[in-house]
């Protein structure tokens, strides 16, 4: 383990306990809550505004281009620098930015440009905290307690996405600045949190130590250009990922797994929500979905410690092509909806516990940069769902659809058996070593 990490001793604290993990995790369950009421308002105010369908669209493709765009040098940012500062600054940078568009709808209509402004900022800005995030989680949570805190934090979105919505609705009807205003404070009170829970790496921390690092790296390359060691460092998550049979092929399941829960939500979308009473549908449906989901995050630490590594990642799509082909032959829109509520079951599952193992398992100093490679690659086959949902509603009925999506997820089921198991290299032991 490196010189960052937690003790693990058997008088650990539980997590309940853990002042800072709470206090983290309370300043970011108001800012999630906030970003998913933003995530719902924002179309609905342009909307307002006179803009088309079609131009407030353009701010969900936006924000995933940011996201994607933006990950493997937030990576970096948090490997490099004080994860503190880096979340206190884009904790400002979100109160800001949100906080002005607020300003603004309450006084007149706002601009497409300043919105999308707001969204690239706010989205950058996300991308380097969670990192950052990730790392503080690591360094204040004991080993044996990561997997609970993984779960933890799962929860606390989907509890975000659950009571989001309705709390967007009550405040829109108010003003359409309210609830924004609302989201800006939430950065606000983060910020706090992360004031008061997270404290400044200490001298021989991860920063001390990634520092070491990049000095024998820097001894040992002599007469390196200044570019060729920024790249070596820059390009340090890739190499890992490569290198790595585990992680790598996992990121590929996941790239798989992503691809499969986009298409079929949209699929979920579009094909019932275009029959009559449909959108009530749709409706029920996702927030079936986000109960189902955050349910499946508190039942994560009880999986972990009771089911293999290789039959939880098989059980996500091998439950849901099992409902969808039922959906297929029967014509059913309750096992069609069931097989998506399936995944969202499973997938937080699945993830904390692929989040876990890379937390143990990464060296500290390169961390950062792992996580936001190996979350790239696995997010970046996910914009091709809504598409994909799309041509197959096209040219297929929705049974039909649900016949080849669980072909898909099926074929999906049998990669956990080829799995390799996680590298005896990179067991925390040899991380610490390694700083």
């Amino acid at each position: 383990m490196t010189a960052t990490a937690a003790p693990t001793t058997a008088a650990a604290p539980r997590l309940s306990r853990n002042r800072d993990f709470r206090l983290l995790w309370i300043g970011q369950a108001l800012s999630d809550f906030g970003s998913s009421m933003t995530y719902v308002v924002l179309p609905l105010v342009l909307l307002a505004a006179g803009y088309s369908t079609t131009v407030a669209a353009t701010i969900g493709t936006v924000s995933l281009v940011v996201g994607l765009a933006t990950r493997i040098p937030a990576g970096y940012l948090s490997d490099r620098y004080d994860q503190r500062a880096l979340m206190l600054g884009c904790d400002m940078v979100r109160l800001l930015a949100v906080g002005t568009v607020a300003v603004y709808v309450l006084l007149r209509p706002v601009p497409i440009v300043l919105a999308l402004v707001m969204v690239i900022v706010s989205d950058a800005a996300l991308e380097v905290f969670r990192p950052a995030q990730n790392k503080v989680v690591r360094r204040i949570v004991p080993t044996e307690q990561l997997g609970a805190a993984v779960s933890l934090n799962q929860a606390r979105a989907y509890g975000a996405d659950i009571a989001a919505p309705a709390a967007a609705g009550l405040l829109l009807a108010l003003g359409p600045s309210v609830p924004l205003a609302v989201d800006a404070l939430t950065f606000g009170c983060s910020a706090l949190c992360v004031a008061a829970a997270v404290r400044a790496r200490r001298a021989g921390g991860g920063s001390v130590s990634a520092g070491a690092s990049r000095g024998k790296e820097a001894r040992a390359g002599g007469a390196r250009s200044a570019g060729a060691r920024f790249t070596t460092e820059f390009t340090a998550g890739w190499r890992y990922l490569l290198r790595d049979r585990f992680m790598r092929w996992s990121a590929v399941y996941f790239a798989g797994l992503n691809l499969a829960f986009s298409a079929l939500a949209f699929a979920l979308i579009l094909g019932v929500g275009s029959r009559p009473d449909g959108a009530v549908m749709v409706g029920a449906a996702m927030s079936a979905a986000a109960v189902v989901g955050l349910t499946g995050s508190v039942l994560t630490p009880f999986v972990q410690r009771r089911v293999s590594l290789r039959a939880t990642l098989g059980a996500a799509p091998a439950a849901g092509a099992a409902l969808l082909a039922v959906a297929w032959i029967s014509g059913s829109l309750v096992a069609f909806v069931a097989g998506f509520c399936a995944l969202c079951l499973l997938t937080p599952v699945v993830s904390a516990r692929f989040s876990t193992i890379m937390a143990v398992t990464v060296p500290e100093e390169i961390y950062g940069r792992v996580s936001s490679t190996s979350s790239l690659v696995a997010q970046i086959l996910q914009p091709c769902g809504p598409l994909a949902a799309g041509l197959l509603l096209a040219h297929l009925s929705l049974s039909t659809t649900a016949a080849v999506l669980a072909t898909g997820l099926a074929l999906l089921a049998g990669v956990p058996l080829a799995l390799p198991d996680p590298s005896p290299s990179n067991t925390p032991e040899s991380a610490g070593s390694s700083s």
